[in-house]
């Protein structure tokens, strides 16, 4: 046997395998670093959704104007239209598109619609009709204007013209609620509606 080619072969054996290991500890280290990119990498989505004449983006922590205000229109309508049959099913679909924070004062207003005896015990129901939405840039707020109608089962139904005030934040890539309000009339109430009534504010604390 010959010892010597028999050490080169196993010399080089050994390099082969230190290179070798050397090349998978490289890769290990590339593709966690690859793995970790992926984690943290949330892309922004272009969609086209039905009834929309353009397309609309959303990613991880933000949307644009035209997805915030076809959700803002979903959630008044959704919120709107109340029957004594549909409350907690209604109440149940808000809690995924709802802050925790506030999510508990909606459904308890919702439900204690439903199991008023006079709304009840008439068979009554309401139902929101939007015609206007407009997004306010500065506080990504979103209002919603329509009617709500109310049917009492017979003749026509009462109509009164109400605004959906609603801040719509992303959170993960999903839109969510984090307070919203409605009053009455055709006005929305943004910043610049605030500024041009500067008695606003003290009208309301007196009704």
């Amino acid at each position: 046997m010959n010892h010597d080619q028999y050490s080169n072969s196993l010399s080089a054996l050994k390099k082969q395998v230190s290179i070798l290991g050397l090349a998978c500890a490289a890769l290990s280290v590339s593709v966690l670093v690859s793995v970790g990119t992926l984690a943290s990498r949330h892309d922004r989505i272009v969609v086209v959704p039905p009834g929309l004449s353009g397309p609309v983006a959303v990613d991880w922590g933000r949307a644009d104007a035209e997805y915030l205000k076809t959700f803002g229109i979903f959630y008044a309508t959704l919120l709107g239209t109340i029957t004594p049959r549909n409350a907690e099913y209604v109440a149940d679909r808000l809690t995924s598109m709802t802050a925790p924070s506030v999510y508990p004062h909606i459904r308890k207003s919702i439900l204690s619609v439903a199991k008023d005896p006079s709304f009840a015990g008439s068979g009554s129901t309401t139902n929101f009709v939007s015609n206007q939405v407009v997004f306010e840039p500065q506080t990504g707020k979103v209002f919603v204007s329509g009617d709500n109608r109310v049917y009492s089962g017979f003749g026509h139904p009462k109509i009164a013209q109400v605004v959906y005030e609603m801040d719509i934040r992303i959170v993960e890539g999903r839109p969510v609620v984090h307070s919203v309000t409605n009053y009455p009339g055709t006005e929305p109430r943004t910043t610049e509606w605030k500024a041009a009534h500067p008695s606003w504010n003290k009208s309301e604390a007196s009704n």
